[in-house]
């Protein structure tokens, strides 16, 4: 039963829905400050299970647990140096905001410990697509060869999310975590499509708008991690808000702006394409595109004026994997060639 297309298709969708909830999680853990409720990874203050009191844990875990994490930071480092990242591997290696241990929360080691559960669940769904996908090695190599590469790339992010907690949230490694779950998804989503594409016609049309969208919406997603890395580092400085209690736009800079504004021409766009489109499958896409970018201009107002409620900020987050996921399979409906191999 595993080696047949409707098997692989199954355990690919099942392993882009996963993708989709990591993304959920990482805004929650993200948004609430639970990314280092578990110092050590893969496990959890050394367990698979983690700790529900702090009495459960050695009177020294701070210091057990923080020396196991400068190791790590010292290998990072050193891998960062050989590939000629010097500037960075300084960066790291001088913060001293690394060297400081975290002390027990209960719902954070939860909250983060869930995360890393759905992440073991993705993976899980990625090995079995990626055993199933053998049965086009002959035939259809190239979805063979994409689905390798997207288990490829869900380890790499694990691996990330490991630098993620030895830097102790470093804004850019949360980046790279971020943005690698994307290509995770679309390496996953490339071969399910040319499959799908055997039951859905190709479009014909619209492919310039479609192209021009999906252009925009990786923009908006680059623009949007750049601006949470900024929202982190004003936070650390005590100036993410104004005398008048708001948010400081003008401390956000240019690039905060540009993801603001950039939902306009994006719905204007796939309204345009969704007026066009004939009934069927992808106009119903075309539908939940504008549907859930309705909702994250409202999810984003909310952040704004209220200065970033932790519900809407996960939200707003999720929704921005959403909507890269609905105009990822947009493109690729209109730009794959179900014939390659």
């Amino acid at each position: 039963m595993i080696f047949n297309p409707s098997f692989y298709r199954k355990a690919g969708w099942l392993t882009c829905f996963s993708i989709l909830l990591l993304v959920l999680a990482g805004g929650i853990v993200r948004t609430t400050g639970a990314g280092m409720g578990c110092p050590d990874w893969p496990t959890c203050f050394g367990t698979y299970i983690p700790p529900t009191h702090e009495n459960q844990l050695p009177e020294n875990y701070k210091e057990i647990f923080l020396e196991k994490r400068l190791k790590k930071i010292d290998k990072y480092v050193e891998v960062l140096q050989q590939f000629g990242f010097q500037e960075k591997a300084k960066l790291i290696a001088q913060n001293e905001a690394i060297k400081e241990a975290e002390p027990f929360s209960v719902v954070s080691t939860w909250i983060e410990a869930i995360n890393r559960y759905l992440g073991a669940l993705t993976g899980l769904f990625a090995l079995i697509a990626l055993i199933s996908a053998t049965q086009f090695i002959k035939n259809k190599t190239s979805i063979f060869i994409l689905t390798l590469l997207g288990v490829i790339a869900i380890l790499i992010n694990a691996w990330m999310g490991s630098v993620v907690v030895a830097t102790n949230l470093m804004q850019g490694p949360i980046t790279v975590h971020y943005l690698a779950a994307f290509l995770a998804l679309a390496l996953f989503m490339w071969p399910l499509v040319k499959l799908d594409l055997k039951q859905i016609p190709t479009p014909t049309g619209g492919k310039l708008i479609v192209a021009t969208v999906f252009m925009l919406v990786l923009i908006q997603n680059v623009t949007g991690t750049w601006s949470r890395e900024t929202i982190d580092l004003l936070m650390s400085k005590g100036t993410l808000v104004n005398e008048s209690s708001q948010l400081n736009h003008q401390a956000m800079g240019i690039l905060f702006i540009v993801h603001r504004y950039l939902a306009i021409p994006i719905f204007l766009l796939i309204l345009l394409k969704y007026r066009k489109s004939p009934q069927g499958h992808l106009k119903n896409i075309l539908l939940a595109s504008l549907i859930i970018i309705s909702t994250q201009v409202i999810a984003g107002s909310i952040n704004i004026i209220w200065v970033l409620p932790s519900f809407t900020q996960a939200y707003h987050i999720f929704a921005g994997g959403v909507i890269f996921a609905l105009c990822l399979y947009l493109f690729l409906h209109h730009f794959v060639n179900k014939y390659s191999g």
